[in-house]
């Protein structure tokens, strides 16, 4: 059989076809890692949570978020003279969503979270809660183990 330029375009296309099927078998294999599953209802709640965030910046002061390598810790510590009536930590990584965390908390103007599950690298730490005085409020920042 004598090698042409059709036969090697059929090569080509046969071989482009097969890369094409592969890639999308492979691609199907591994489901996708959102940062937040519920990422529609966040969509649905944006002016709350801009309201919230609003109230947060209007503090004279700000929420301290930062990990403790002593004792292998997030320590969370409420705005001075504030003590949050209810609300969640939430604490996740961009990179998947398997190691993500939340931990609700009561009447508190301080909070330590254990970080031992917690993988070296970066975290999202979201801090969403209700003061005494019934005011919503929202701070986010980020922490690195």
């Amino acid at each position: 059989m004598k090698f042409n330029w059709g036969t090697g375009i059929v090569i080509f296309f046969l071989f482009f076809a097969t890369s094409m099927i592969l890639a999308v078998v492979a691609t199907t294999r591994h489901p996708p890692q959102l940062m937040k599953p519920d990422y529609y209802a966040l969509d649905l709640s944006y002016q709350e949570r801009m309201d919230k965030k609003q109230n947060t910046a209007s503090l004279a002061t700000l929420p301290e978020v930062r990990f403790d390598a002593a004792t292998n810790a997030v320590l969370v510590k409420m705005p001075a003279g504030m003590t949050a009536q209810s609300g969640t930590v939430n604490c996740y990584r961009s990179s998947t969503t398997h190691d993500d965390l939340s931990t609700p908390f009561g009447k508190v103007t301080a909070l330590s979270i254990p970080a031992d599950k917690f993988a070296v690298g970066r975290w999202h730490v979201e801090l969403d809660w209700t003061a005494t005085d019934g005011e919503n409020y929202f701070w986010e920042t980020a922490v690195i183990k």
